[in-house]
């Protein structure tokens, strides 16, 4: 384990296990392992990675476990846990970036997203991107964007990762209608109408290419069909290398690689 454990307080920590630190952290390590096994690498300690939408999870589960990584550049719409983290992470392999783009969720003020969208890192250099829980709250013009986007700082030979919610049920039983939309019924307040019918187009395998789960929480669960989701990602500067099944700690998840 390493001396440099870090503690996030508790009002900077989002996400479903935002209250159970530990909890937190563990997530982090197996998305970690998740991201090595499907990119085919046996730890992290020869990767740049660049993770969107950062949280804190991922760099808690490296430092706190000491796990290798060549280089991490977090960039996050946070900008108290940028700061945080700026001032409390002292290792020359992590960087912190504010970027103040709009989303009706996370950041509804920010500056709108679009395929020349500049962050503050350098283009090409990167080996893995990786966005967990950010396209689950992307509405189809951004999922678009976003891809553009990012096309630019990846290398030749790197991936990208992202979660996403797709509305089909699944061989391992672990489908967005089976397997997440109960905790997110948990936070329904005025949508049961539009619930309904979008459950009964399903009866009817007649579901919409995206869907809002809940009109009165923008883009708290931003739900595709798996033809809309792999249809995005043409001319996008991507192509899919594979779309997988939700796993106990990740949803839905897609990998890329350059054209």
């Amino acid at each position: 384990m390493s001396k440099n454990v870090l503690h996030v307080p508790r009002e900077l920590r989002r996400g479903g296990k935002a209250k159970n630190e530990q909890a937190s952290i563990e997530s982090g390590l197996r998305l970690i392992q998740l991201m090595t096994r499907n990119l085919n690498v046996s730890d992290l300690g020869s990767s740049s990675v660049l993770d969107m939408g950062c949280g804190c999870k991922l760099v808690q589960a490296i430092l706190n476990h000491d796990l290798p990584v060549n280089r991490y550049a977090g960039i996050d719409v946070f900008p108290d846990l940028i700061k945080f983290l700026q001032s409390s992470v002292h290792d020359s392999r992590f960087s912190f970036h504010v970027q103040n783009t709009q989303n009706e969720m996370y950041n509804p003020r920010g500056e709108p997203l679009g395929p020349a969208t500049r962050l503050p890192v350098e283009e090409g250099s990167f080996d893995i991107i990786c966005l967990f829980s950010v396209f689950t709250h992307l509405a189809p013009h951004d999922y678009s964007a976003m891809l553009q986007m990012l096309r630019r700082y990846i290398k030749p030979t790197g991936k990208i990762i992202y979660s996403l919610y797709i509305h089909e049920t699944t061989k391992s039983g672990l489908g967005f209608m089976d397997g997440y939309a109960e905790s997110l019924n948990k936070h329904m307040e005025q949508s049961n109408q539009t619930r309904e019918k979008f459950l009964e187009g399903m009866k009817n395998n007649k579901t919409p290419d995206f869907w809002d789960f809940d009109p009165t929480r923008p883009l708290w669960g931003a739900i595709y069909s798996r033809e809309y989701a792999l249809g995005l990602v043409q001319n996008s500067g991507w192509e899919v290398e594979s779309l997988n099944d939700p796993e106990p700690d990740i949803q839905h998840y897609m990998i890329c690689r350059p054209v």
